[in-house]
């Protein structure tokens, strides 16, 4: 077997498991963290943990996913995820509703935002039901339980299957009066009548049995799972390890110097536009040590994590290992920082 040597502020990982085209591997995942500021700085962290699991806010099957695991065989081109909380621009602020948002520019522009809103339920007017007037807007962690979706209240059976843990879903559409609306929407046409179907609005990770996710299950073979074979059956989506929102998804990896600006959602940032970040430009030097051959592993930034609330950002590389039971290599997979002396 392989093992690890790593002696940067980065925190890395081998971990066993099969490639997309069903043979054994080794998954390199290296993970550099950042600090930020108000203004945009940015500062090394050292050694973030890497998440080995997914990792729900509650319950697996009553929660949404605070982190989802990092230590996935393969993803498609590369994906941004965000976690945080929706802030007013000014303490004290007594609005009812704020625009935050995510920009990405690299060449090409990206842009996605959310309304959110203080607290709305449906009310009855004339025996038609209307939006209530939402109440102040305080903070608001951005987590699709605040998002459409949920449960039909007067049928636990009924479940929104793109979120089953939101508010605001009712199947039967009958019985409204009191029903708690979403406070998170992407607009721009918002809830208007019961019968309103909004795919769920947040920056965070899908769980792995909501939809859209849950369509790859097709592409499991859990038969050969328990004959400890690939778990995947022929032609895997590339993308079915990749947990963000379909319009968080990029077609080519990060490759850094990426600019990237968060509104909204960074407490003391005093600018209408928010914070604006420039992504590091690094790539972890990655060799595979086997007797007296080196061989240089390619790594690929296929996440882009951002934590608005520690005001940290992280990126991580994975890089594939071909691995054989029957014949083993052993050696050395040695990270460094770009242009370090790599040692024998």
């Amino acid at each position: 077997m392989f093992e690890l040597d790593n002696p940067t502020p980065w925190a890395a990982g081998l971990y066993p498991g099969w490639s997309r085209d069903r043979q054994r591997q080794l998954t390199l995942v290296v993970k550099a963290g950042f600090s930020f500021d108000a203004r945009g700085r940015l500062a090394p962290l050292a050694l973030p943990p890497i998440e080995e699991a997914d990792r729900y806010r509650g319950a697996a099957d009553r929660s949404s996913l605070a982190a989802a695991c990092e230590t996935v065989p393969f993803k498609a081109g590369a994906e941004l995820l965000l976690s945080g909380t929706a802030r007013p621009l000014r303490p004290g602020n007594t609005g009812t509703e704020i625009e935050v948002g995510l920009r990405l520019s690299d060449g090409c522009y990206w842009k996605k935002t959310l309304a959110v809103f203080g607290e709305r339920r449906w009310e009855l007017s004339l025996l038609r039901p209307v939006v209530s007037a939402p109440q102040p807007l305080l903070n608001l962690p951005l987590c699709y339980e605040h998002a459409f979706g949920g449960c039909d209240r007067h049928d636990e059976k009924m479940v929104f299957s793109a979120n089953p843990v939101g508010k605001g879903y009712s199947g039967k559409g009958w019985r409204l009066k009191g029903l708690e609306l979403p406070q998170i929407e992407s607009g721009p046409k918002f809830i208007a009548s019961p019968g309103s179907r909004p795919q769920p609005a947040g920056f965070g990770p899908i769980a792995p049995f909501w939809e859209p996710r849950s369509r790859v299950s097709a592409a499991l073979d859990l038969e050969a799972a328990a004959r400890a074979g690939s778990p995947f059956a022929a032609n895997a989506p590339a993308d079915m390890y990749n947990a963000a929102p379909l319009d968080q998804r990029f077609d080519r990896p990060f490759s850094g110097g990426e600019a990237l600006s968060l509104k909204g959602l960074i407490e003391g940032a005093s600018a209408p536009e928010g914070v604006r970040l420039e992504l590091p430009r690094l790539r972890p030097q990655l060799t595979l040590a086997a007797g007296e051959t080196r061989q240089r592993l390619t790594a690929v930034c296929d996440t882009l994590l951002v934590d608005g609330d520690r005001r940290q950002l992280f990126l991580l590389f994975r890089a594939a290992i071909p691995f054989s039971l029957k014949a083993p290599a052993g050696g050395w997979v040695l990270v460094r920082e770009p242009d370090a002396e790599v040692l024998p």
